[in-house]
């Protein structure tokens, strides 16, 4: 794709950006939602800590686990993909033929306008959730150890992040054109990837095997690599690691979800005349 045909997507991109910072009941709702859920998690990990025997659980202190909770709560709503939702409108308030006709890639005008909403929500949301946690941590808590090019490597971690979220929508998405029961493949979608992303709970405390196993999934990119990044908690070897499979699974779930669309469209049906 040229440079030029690249630069009329960003209009996507702004509009998404634009979508963000004129909805600001619902900017308030996120902070709302997600200090909500820190704050409810943050007293959960207290009272484990209280009956815990040691000082660490799963190998976070509990300022360590405060914070880790505190930036799962923020990441999870600044890479959260809207791409599924979009696709779902389109079929179901027949846009999409709309969409389809137009000299333009459907798959890029999503890409880029989830790249505007997390651009959006970083600076909006992201950022001053992330500051105030860090700083209740740190002089609340007593939490040590953070480094500056670990804050650094966070933003592109999550920027990482948000393109695996958005990949794994798109494909998923798909089924849209294939069922109605879309809330529901939705649900389950959220559900196992927070799960599995160490959105709920950190990996390390799942087993050994399981941790293994998620190593090479697309889901611990998605929460845990951007949070463990931050805490300082990886090693060079493993970020560098994480971000290769990320990358990796960013290439195989579009070339997948590319697949899947091609037969996809195929099924739309427009009524009209």
């Amino acid at each position: 794709m040229k440079r030029g045909r690249i630069t009329k997507y960003f209009i996507f991109s702004k509009a998404g950006a634009q979508t963000v910072m004129a909805y600001r009941g619902q900017i308030f709702l996120w902070v709302l939602g997600a200090v909500i859920t820190a704050v409810l998690m943050g007293l959960l990990w207290w009272a484990i800590f209280e009956f815990s025997d040691g000082d660490t659980v799963g190998g976070y202190s509990y300022p360590q686990m405060l914070l880790y909770v505190i930036l799962s709560a923020a990441v999870a709503e600044v890479t959260f993909s809207d791409t599924m939702g979009m696709i779902v409108d389109d079929v179901r308030y027949g846009q999409i033929a709309m969409r389809l006709m137009k000299p333009i890639s459907y798959r890029a005008q999503l890409a880029f306008t989830g790249l505007g909403l997390y651009a959006a929500r970083l600076v909006i949301f992201g950022v001053p959730m992330i500051a105030a946690g860090t700083l209740v941590a740190v002089f609340g808590f007593g939490l040590s150890g953070l480094e500056w090019y670990n804050i650094v490597l966070f933003v592109p971690a999550t920027f990482v992040s948000m393109l695996v979220a958005e990949s794994f929508d798109f494909l998923f998405g798909q089924l849209a054109f294939r069922t109605q029961a879309m809330f529901g493949v939705n649900s389950m979608v959220s559900t196992v990837s927070a799960f599995l992303s160490g959105r709920l709970i950190p990996i390390a405390l799942f087993p050994l095997w399981a941790q293994t196993a998620l190593a090479f999934t697309p889901f611990p990119s998605m929460t845990s690599m951007p949070v463990r990044i931050f805490l300082g908690v990886m090693p060079w070897r493993d970020v560098l690691m994480s971000f290769g499979i990320a990358v990796a699974w960013i290439v195989v779930l579009n070339v997948l979800g590319w697949l899947f669309y091609k037969t996809s469209v195929r099924k739309v049906v427009v009524f009209g005349g």
